[in-house]
């Protein structure tokens, strides 16, 4: 059962879009929802997919129940909503990786479109930009073991 509307989702791909966007237009910082985005610092994945998701659903600071203080802490609370390997990928999936990713994981929102994009916030330097921080990447370009979650309706 999902736990958010095909539109909530929308709204989220939408805000991940937006903070991405900003990043790559030069952006420090993006704002929305009364909370800042830091778009040039790396390591903050975690941050990243908590922010988007409660300024795209109206919460407050730290009002998202998945939050938690580190990508695996809000890996395992999203443990109900994991997806069979075999599913299809669609826009406002969840990805993440619990080893392999340093000592907390990691955490990033599926954007979907034709190049299979994420938006996520990372120290490594891969995707658009390259440097550390708020960006766009090849779900391909990244280290293989990810898992996926689902809190909206699937497509049909």
């Amino acid at each position: 059962m999902s736990l958010y509307s095909n539109y909530q989702c929308g709204v989220v791909v939408m805000r991940a879009s937006e903070v991405v966007q900003a990043r790559q237009h030069g952006e420090k910082t993006f704002t929305a929802g009364g909370q800042t985005f830091d778009l040039e610092k790396g390591g903050y994945c975690n941050r990243f997919v908590r922010q988007v998701f409660e300024t795209s659903l109206g919460l407050g600071a730290f009002g998202w129940y998945f939050g938690d203080a580190t990508a695996r802490a809000t890996l395992d609370k999203l443990a109900p909503y994991l997806l069979s390997p075999k599913v299809k990928l669609q826009e406002g999936d969840i990805i993440g990786w619990h080893y392999g990713c340093g000592t907390y994981g990691h955490i990033a929102i599926y954007i979907g479109g034709e190049k299979k994009l994420i938006a996520e916030n990372t120290s490594a330097t891969r995707g658009d930009p390259r440097k550390a921080g708020t960006k766009v990447t090849r779900l391909a370009n990244c280290r293989t073991g990810w898992k996926a979650y689902r809190l909206f309706p699937t497509d049909k």
